[in-house]
This record gives structure tokens, C-alpha cells and sequence, in this order.
């Protein structure tokens, strides 16, 4: 009976360090998704911002052409 009680107090260490360590890391992960998750929503706005610059820019150089030939035609024209 000696033996099997000093099995059971061996044991007993080392499942709770198992559970303590099992704990950290799911804490580690799940701190490890919510970055993934912020950095993801982050990358989002950046992308919107790109293509609002875009488009902006698309339709500035498209004024600009238009500008561009009109006063090239009187230019000619003259």
C-alpha cells in the first residue's frame, strides 16, 4: 500500500503541472488570435485607405487628361 501511495503522490505534481502548463498555453494562443485578429482588422482599414487614395488619384489623372487635350486642341488650333 506504501507503494501505490507514493505513486499517487508522484503523480498528483505532475498532472497539476501538466494542467498549469496546458492552461498557459491555451492562454498564449488564444493572446496569439486576438493579435492575428487585430493585426487582420488593422491590414483591413489600411487596404480601404489604399484604394480611396486610388481612386482619387485615378480620377485626378483623369481630369488632368482631359484638361490636357483640350488645351493641347487650342494650342494646335491657334
Amino acid at each position: 500500500m506504501t507503494e501505490q501511495l507514493l505513486v499517487l503522490l508522484v503523480c498528483l505534481p505532475v498532472i497539476v503541472v501538466m494542467a498549469v502548463l496546458l492552461y498557459a498555453s491555451n492562454r498564449d494562443q488564444i493572446s496569439a488570435l486576438m493579435a492575428a485578429g487585430e493585426i487582420q482588422r488593422t491590414m483591413q482599414q489600411v487596404l480601404n485607405n489604399t484604394q480611396k487614395i486610388d481612386r482619387s488619384l485615378d480620377d485626378q489623372r483623369r481630369i488632368l487628361n482631359d484638361a490636357h487635350k483640350r488645351i493641347s486642341s487650342v494650342t494646335k488650333g491657334v
